[in-house]
């Protein structure tokens, strides 16, 4: 090659490689950086799982999903997890795909075992069977703990679907059960009355009550967490009734609930104007009434969810909201991140791998953990199998 040719080459190749150093490099920081001071939280564009220590009295909230029943690759059904600086963590519902975004943050499932339900239907719940059977999996070693409400009659409440659940389980326990630790399979049902204000929670000067929420039925509920001075406030689905005026004041951070516009409704779904009105506003809360729940209980922000987020969705739905509250307001996508102190609340995008193996908490606890009795396959089908592999 001409010398001159070589270095129009050089010329036009070395910037190329300038810049991919200087990535690789920045990606080698990234994955070698030790947890950052409080301080410098702010100064991160993005929140990068297991590189932040939290404060004492710091509370961090990660959208797991924001979307509705009709579960998409841009938002998964409704899942929310609150970590708190004394190291305890909570699910507040765990919908289908929520379980999925759960898993990037790469937190041993030991560590997050406790889940609560503000209602049954399925955009809620539909990751309990994932969230029971990767948590024993992965190495859980202690129950999966579920709060949920009680309904009308027994069958309506939380405990019978859990039993429902676990009997429609069987086989796969029974495939598992004598391989991994036996604690990791049990569950604990704590069910609560749905009708009226309840101390659900009490451990570790972390207090969670529930009370009723107004969802098509009887037997849904909201949620209110409060831990050193914060508060989250967690409405799962409801229209604006008087029990969520009465508990939800003075919160740090107000997640609720907001349903589609009544012209989106319509030109997206081809519902007729009544049915719009009937899901829009007795079904769910709609964005202008949204907005008067906000102005009203005046939180330090305000957090939507629950409808589709989109370019052309989202301008609508803010400005039906703000038509009666001006405070801060947040539309939330999936793994969005909340830190909330009592000095400042900062919102962020979570940066996650796709690629993630779960992470055990105690290798050595798993190993030596007590193991159940093995069912065993039939001999008839036993003796069908083909030797494939060599003993090493």
């Amino acid at each position: 090659m001409p010398l001159f040719q070589m270095r129009v080459l050089v010329a036009l190749l070395l910037p190329c490689f300038l810049s991919l150093s200087f990535l690789s490099s920045k990606l080698q920081a990234v994955d070698a950086v030790a947890p950052v001071a409080n301080a410098k939280k702010s100064q991160r564009p993005f929140y990068f799982p297991n590189t932040e220590i939290l404060g004492e009295r710091e509370m961090r909230v990660i959208a797991l999903g924001t979307g509705t029943p009709h579960i998409r690759p841009s938002q998964a059904s409704t899942g929310w997890l609150v970590e708190l600086g004394n190291g305890d963590k909570f699910f507040f519902d765990v919908g289908p795909g929520s379980i999925r975004n759960f898993s990037s943050l790469q937190i041993p499932y030991d560590h997050a075992n406790k889940v609560f339900l503000s209602h049954l239907h399925v955009d809620h719940i539909g990751d309990l069977d994932v969230l029971w059977a990767s948590g024993w999996t992965a190495g859980r070693l202690k129950p999966l703990e579920i709060w949920g409400p009680s309904g009308a009659a027994p069958e309506f409440g939380t405990r019978h679907y859990v039993n429902g659940l676990l009997d429609a389980m069987r086989w796969d326990y029974s495939t598992r059960n004598g391989k991994l630790p036996a604690s990791g399979s049990k569950v604990e049902v704590h069910e609560f009355d749905y009708r009226s204000k309840q101390l659900v929670y009490d451990q570790s000067g972390v207090k969670i009550w529930s009370f009723p929420a107004t969802h098509i039925i009887d037997g849904a509920v909201s949620y209110r967490l409060e831990w050193h001075g914060l508060t989250f406030v967690f409405s799962g689905d409801t229209t604006p009734n008087k029990w969520f005026v009465e508990n939800a004041a003075n919160a740090d951070l107000l997640v609720h609930e907001v349903y589609m516009t009544l012209d989106q409704l319509q030109a997206r779904f081809g519902w007729g104007r009544s049915m719009a009105k009937n899901i829009a506003r007795t079904v769910h809360t709609s964005p202008v009434a949204a907005g008067k729940i906000f102005s009203t209980l005046k939180p330090r922000m305000a957090v939507a969810y629950h409808f589709y987020n989109d370019f052309d969705t989202a301008p609508e739905i803010l400005k039906a909201i703000e038509d009666s509250y001006r405070g801060r307001l947040v539309l939330a996508h999936d793994m969005m991140v909340f830190n909330v102190t009592a000095e400042r609340i900062s919102v962020r995008q979570a940066a996650v791998p796709e690629n993630t193996w779960p992470p055990l908490a105690d290798k050595k606890k798993f190993s030596e953990a007590e193991r159940g009795i093995s069912t065993p396959m039939s001999e008839w089908l036993k003796a069908g199998r083909l030797p494939t592999e060599t003993s090493e």
